[in-house]
């Protein structure tokens, strides 16, 4: 770890616990910026001060790190679309009106909607116009008529934002706040009818750049390429991943491959030696190297605007800019300090970027390769280049999983143990395969690209497909629905870090932070098994079906009528992944069903309900059964009703109505998502 620089990465670390902060907590805005106001100038005074000392000052060092942290929380509450008067969301109006958006990009479509990210510009209510900003999701119900939207397109559209939709079931993926950690808080779902497309368009670079990768795709549409060559070559090169089949992201996810299909580091440092010795010849000439290094970076920074400035290339390209001044410079330079000097400043620029998932692997698996691979490797030196050649890429596969498994176990719950095989075969012909399609996208461009050639890298590519599907094929060597809680991950992260310290620093003190990183990762899975050990019964939400679990400990007792089989429920999928359940029983919906010490009297078509004195807790209704639900309130005052996604919407909006009338509580899992019972005594 030499020329590495520890107060860059106490700065970042400081920083990242700011911005946290910031997101978490809600803070007073003028006493929180006089409080900033007051740590600045403590640090110019202890500033000046400690200039004049001849050992390091204690307070100056708290004055820096209180100010970095309080910097974080700056950037986070300056950033939050709440804080920002002219963001739409803070815009007040009498009148629903008209809003100006401009399209910002194109998403994948679902079933019944193209779907585009776009920015609110203006909102015509009244009579003056109101400037505004921040994004927005755009939903276009599909029509038979081609919609012919590109980035920058300017729409005039009614201003009806509404919420995007929660998950209805728990632990499901929650598309709401994933928008919100793109900056993007609302949604507008309209016909095409009641769109009107502007004559003029926006002429910012972003937007030119988005029209010609759209362009180099639909090019690329007509070469020789099948749908899954095509689909990998734009997720590889333009970095474009939304017309990647589902079953194709699924085989490269099983096969531990999914790396290669998101532009980050790996691909970046590939363009950047092939860069290197395209314009070695610039070495020769004078002010050479200063043309070369501007080269350099400019080239990496129009290939991460034509990838669409995801947060890993972002971050790649940051990081490598560093590392390619180094280069030309004749300077050593720790790949560590790169790596958390470009985190420092991209999270000073977008805070929001701390939540990407993309974007915290990546730097996990940079830090954990920097960190293991020169450990990793000196524990065999191989006689001869080939194998040692292998063995480095097999260091650097096993560095880069140790630095991604805790967080890939919290969000994919998986892990593929045959990824040593997949980066093993992948990444020595990835070069090859960058800088082919590097030399296909110019030629395509220019409309002069040889079949041949288009039928050789279509072959190259459909052959990495290939092994691919067959390294996932291997089902037993994927261990799925694995339960890791973000405890456990920050527990196990934590134990890495501690490990680190130990190979590089053996010592006492580093044994004894190891010994607690270990009791730290079982106290969290002790306590993620207590947790999960409550007892609960749940009413899922499954259109036109009834689902009813009790989990008691590790097993479920599912109550159902599905047609398909129960594995290939995503609800329950996720669900028995969440609580850890390891069991599943199968049974027939009962008219009557015991959770715990609540009673459930369930109603389904034949609307059968007057039992002798029977007074249930709960009344369930399931398949729209005929009642008279004032009657029904009347007769058993239940305490709650519940509706099912079985039932008719139009019943139960009618339902909805009598309960409020009778003053009667009412849960519909369509609209307030699944119903949990708690049955611990």
């Amino acid at each position: 770890m030499q020329f590495l620089n520890f107060t860059i990465i106490k700065l970042s670390i400081f920083l990242i616990l700011g911005i946290i902060t910031g997101f978490t907590i809600h803070l007073p805005l003028q006493a929180f910026f006089i409080c900033l106001g007051f740590l600045f100038l403590s640090f110019c005074f202890s500033f000046l001060r400690a200039r004049k000392k001849l050992f390091d000052d204690a307070f100056f060092g708290i004055c820096t790190w209180s100010l970095i942290f309080c910097i974080g929380i700056a950037t986070a509450y300056l950033h939050q679309p709440k804080n920002i008067p002219q963001h739409y969301i803070n815009t007040k109006s009498t009148e629903a009106g008209i809003m100006q958006i401009r399209i910002l990009e194109t998403l994948k479509p679902n079933v019944y909607n193209e779907v585009y990210i776009a920015e609110v510009e203006r909102i015509f209510s009244g009579k003056n116009p109101i400037k505004t900003t921040g994004k927005i999701l755009l939903n276009i119900s599909k029509d038979s008529i081609p919609l012919n939207i590109k980035p920058g397109t300017r729409l005039l559209a009614p201003n009806k934002p509404s919420d995007i939709a929660e998950p209805l079931n728990p632990y499901r993926f929650n598309y709401r706040r994933f928008m919100q950690k793109q900056k993007v808080e609302k949604q507008l779902s309209i016909d095409q009818v009641e769109l009107q497309m502007l004559t003029y368009t926006t002429n910012r670079p972003l937007t030119h750049i988005a029209n010609f990768r759209a362009s180099l795709i639909e090019k690329l549409s007509k070469a020789n390429f099948n749908k899954d060559e095509l689909a990998i070559i734009q997720a590889l090169l333009l970095g474009q991943k939304q017309d990647i089949s589902k079953e194709v992201y699924e085989d490269y996810a099983a096969a531990g491959a999914i790396h290669i299909l998101a532009i980050s580091g790996l691909h970046v440092g590939v363009i950047l030696l092939i860069l290197n010795w395209l314009f070695k010849p610039l070495n020769l000439v004078k002010y050479g190297l200063f043309l070369k290094t501007v080269l350099l970076v400019s080239l990496m920074w129009g290939f991460a605007m034509l990838a669409g400035l995801s947060p890993s290339v972002v971050r790649a390209v940051t990081m490598f800019s560093f590392i390619a001044i180094g280069m030309q410079l004749r300077r050593k330079t720790s790949a560590l300090n790169s790596l958390f000097i470009s985190l420092f400043i991209l999270l000073l620029v977008n805070p929001y970027f701390i939540f990407q998932v993309g974007f915290q692997l990546s730097y996990l698996a940079v830090f954990a390769i920097v960190s293991l691979h020169p450990k990793l490797f000196k524990l065999w030196q191989p006689k001869f280049k080939i194998t040692r050649y292998f063995w480095g890429l097999l260091c650097v596969s096993i560095a880069a999983q140790i630095g991604v498994l805790p967080l890939s176990l919290f969000y994919f719950h998986q892990f593929p143990s045959l990824f040593f095989l997949s980066n093993l075969v992948v990444l020595p012909v990835l070069g090859l395969i960058l800088g082919l399609g590097i030399l296909v996208i110019i030629l395509t461009h220019f409309n002069i690209l040889p079949n041949a050639l288009a039928d050789a890298y279509g072959n190259l590519i459909g052959l990495m497909n290939q092994f691919i599907t067959w390294v996932a094929g291997k089902e037993e060597f994927v261990f799925t629905n694995i339960h890791f809680s973000i405890w456990q991950s920050l527990s196990a992260y934590l134990l890495i870090l501690f490990f680190i310290f130990l190979i590089y620093r053996k010592s006492f003190r580093s044994f004894i932070l190891f010994l607690c990183g270990i009791i730290l990762l079982q106290s969290s899975m002790i306590f993620s098994r207590i947790q999960n050990s409550s007892s609960e019964s749940i009413v899922f939400h499954k259109p036109r079906k009834t689902m009813i679990g009790i989990k008691k400990h590790d097993k479920l007792e599912l109550y159902h009528n599905l047609e398909a089989p129960v594995k290939n429920e995503i609800r329950l999928k996720d669900y028995k992944t969440g609580r850890n359940i390891r069991r599943l029983e199968e049974q027939v919906i009962p008219n009557i069903l015991l959770a715990g010490k609540t009673s459930v009297l369930i109603i389904d078509s034949s609307a059968v309900y007057k039992l002798n004195d029977f007074k249930p807790q709960i009344v369930l209704l399931r398949d729209s059964p005929k009642i008279n639900l004032e009657r029904l309130i009347t007769h058993l005052n239940p305490m709650l009703i519940i509706a099912d996604g079985s039932n008719y919407h139009s019943y139960v909006s009618r339902w909805a109505k009598t309960a409020r009338k009778q003053k009667a509580r009412f849960h519909h899992t369509g609209k307030n998502g699944a119903f949990r019972i708690s049955t611990e005594p």
